[in-house]
């Protein structure tokens, strides 16, 4: 690389790192953003991603573990052979990503464009589509190991359930990440009907104990309430 090529790249950096430290002293939110970039990168864990912009990126071999990607862009991306465990992908663009022979295990895409994304040999350990078109993808075979719902669920909550469940979004560790609540007076329907069917309705009481608990840090994922809800249900 050139001297000039280096200084160009080192001034971008520069006004970057000033930008975002404007945005932390305004309390702004700072959105990740990184494409065509020819490093192979590691995974994250542990996050809720919003807005991001990846496009072009290498993240084969890499691990995820308990991310919620929210209105993301991840275009063009290599995820081939990577770990990916716990994962939500909400109204996302997935267009042309790679998931050849991956893992994917507890993994959600909700209202994601998955088009031309190429599912070759992936390996798929209750993963769930929701309201996506999976007709669109390369190599997407939809096994024991997969679930679609494309009809939105109705719920006959008693009120004082529903009023239990709606006091969570009171704190917000669990309101930001949006995976019970849509709004502080709406819950998630689609939450809720997929974690009945996988657990029952013991489930309602099972979230609603989540108030009482001391660290409600890390639910970011469908992934971390369903270890909350085994633990608390002893499964």
């Amino acid at each position: 690389m050139g001297k000039a090529r280096k200084k160009l790249l080192a001034k971008r950096k520069a006004k970057r790192i000033n930008r975002e430290q404007i945005k932390l002293a305004m309390n702004k939110r700072i959105y990740f953003t990184l494409t065509r970039c020819l490093k192979k990168l590691q995974g994250i864990s542990h996050k809720y991603c919003y807005k991001s912009n990846m496009h072009n990126l290498i993240y084969k071999d890499a691990k995820f573990k308990n991310v919620r990607y929210q209105s993301s862009i991840i275009t063009k991306c290599n995820f081939n052979q990577a770990e990916l465990i716990g994962v939500d992908f909400c109204n996302c663009n997935l267009r042309k990503s790679s998931f050849k022979n991956a893992k994917l295990k507890n993994v959600c895409f909700i209202n994601c464009n998955i088009e031309d994304a190429d599912f070759l040999n992936a390996n798929f350990e209750n993963v769930v589509f929701v309201c996506v078109g999976t007709n669109k993808a390369k190599n997407l075979s939809i096994n024991s190991g997969c679930k679609c719902y494309n009809t939105y669920p109705k719920f006959d909550l008693e009120k004082d359930m529903q009023a239990q469940l709606l006091q969570l979004s009171e704190d917000p560790l669990l309101y930001e990440p949006h995976v019970l609540h849509v709004t502080k007076n709406k819950l998630n329907f689609w939450t809720l009907k997929i974690l009945e069917d996988l657990y029952g309705e013991n489930v309602f009481e099972a979230l609603s104990a989540i108030k009482s608990r001391k660290q409600k840090k890390g639910f970011y994922t469908l992934h971390s309430y369903m270890k909350h809800i085994e633990s608390y249900l002893k499964l």
